[in-house]
């Protein structure tokens, strides 16, 4: 079965492909395709980053914090709060709730302070979740002398501490003396070890045993942290909560807890696909540049189709067309460079990151096929743009004056 083409597709691949060209009009149109296919795929790779390093810091924060948090002073209103939470949320959509108690405070080793958050949590249900490297604990957990306590990585490597090891404990509990304020001191012994990949989890972050540290430090502070099946509801239901909660309690989702880190990516997406963005309008005048160039080149040709009958819209198409494969074939070889890029990083991962700045040893990359999309939209539309003016110029030409300079 044959395929029918008009004849100005035709002329136009023909103009493309036709070997006798002048040589320097077809090295501007290589470099132009070129330029065309490194912008796309930089834009697709770079694209591919910010979404891959977005989706790892969503995984880890859901995993590693509740999507909903309640806090309350009084431990006997714990048992109130879970009923309210049970009959306002749907219970096929909790996932789980925890009560926990939080503390910040001060460790000292060798004189060297680093303030921590403590957090007494269920530590057998805690080491399940996924955003742990690992969740190790070595040594009992029911120390009478001691407060035990599983610490992450970068802690115990920025001040040496090794298992078993006991640790001085600063908190704002206290007394005062005619010598001024002394803080309570406690002691901790590190009974294991943890490892999330986010460096200020690993360096401020500790966990304890919950019954242990409530039966040892009394606090006054806790909370009831809900993990949901669809963490992206956690807004509505956050809102349900406070209508049947009232103003007493204070209520958190995750949402709005990391609002600036999420506004913080998504500005940064943006203001990198808008830079190169304006990478692939340069490439694009280098289009343009070459089908003015074509233009010139074949005003003799211009000249005979419009002496033969060929209307003046007849070879704006022509060159329209011209201009627009030359960009689609652009668009098309710099997402398959892009995406063989990404798919290659994603596999073999080969750019170490460094742990101090970012939550993963190696560049996350993840392809989303709406993000391939609306790259190749929004560079075909551009290459529209860039081939209407030499096309319209073409069409504007006068056949007898060509002729006559010929």
């Amino acid at each position: 079965m044959k395929i029918k083409i008009s004849w100005e597709i035709w002329l136009a691949l023909k103009y493309l492909l036709a070997p006798k060209r002048e040589r320097f009009t077809g090295i501007i149109t290589i470099l132009a395709l070129i330029g065309v296919i490194l912008s796309v795929a930089s834009l697709t790779v770079v694209n591919g980053v910010i979404t891959g390093f977005k989706e790892i810091i969503t995984e880890k924060i859901l995993s590693l914090n509740p999507h909903i948090s309640i806090s309350f002073h009084n431990p006997l209103e714990g048992k109130k709060i879970l009923q309210i939470i049970e009959n306002t949320l749907p219970k096929e959509e909790i996932k789980s709730v925890q009560l926990v108690s939080v503390e910040q405070g001060l460790i000292i080793k060798a004189g060297n302070p680093v303030g921590i958050i403590l957090k007494a949590v269920d530590l057998k249900e805690y080491s399940k979740e996924r955003g742990f490297k690992y969740f190790n604990m070595e040594g009992p957990s029911d120390e009478n002398n001691f407060l035990p306590v599983i610490i992450g990585a970068r802690l115990r490597d920025k001040l040496g501490i090794a298992q078993g090891e006991t640790l001085s404990y600063l908190t704002l509990e206290g007394f005062y003396t005619p010598f001024g304020f002394f803080p309570k001191v406690s002691t901790l012994k590190v009974v294991g070890f943890f490892e999330t990949g986010f460096y200020d989890y690993d360096l401020n972050l500790v966990f304890t045993p919950f019954e242990t540290f409530t039966a040892k430090k009394n606090p006054q502070n806790f909370s009831l942290e809900i993990k949901l099946k669809d963490p992206f509801k956690s807004n509505e239901y956050k809102q349900k909560l406070l209508r049947s909660l009232g103003l007493s309690y204070f209520v958190l989702d995750w949402q709005e807890w990391n609002k600036n880190l999420f506004s913080a990516l998504k500005m940064e997406k943006l203001g990198l696909f808008v830079v190169l963005s304006l990478m692939v309008v340069v490439s694009l005048f280098t289009i343009l540049s070459a089908m003015v160039m074509l233009v010139s080149e074949k005003r003799l040709d211009i000249a005979i189709l419009r002496a033969l009958g060929a209307t003046s819209k007849n070879i704006l198409r022509v060159f329209f067309f011209a201009g627009f494969f030359l960009a689609l074939t652009g668009v098309i070889l710099g997402l398959s460079l892009g995406v063989a890029t990404g798919i290659f990083l994603s596999k073999y991962p080969l750019i170490k990151l460094p742990g101090e700045v970012y939550p993963v040893e190696y560049m996350p990359v993840s392809l989303k096929i709406f993000d391939l999309f609306l790259i190749g939209v929004i560079t075909l539309l551009i290459s529209l743009l860039s081939s209407l003016y030499p096309a319209k110029k073409a069409s504007s030409m006068n056949p007898a004056e060509i002729l006559r300079k010929e």
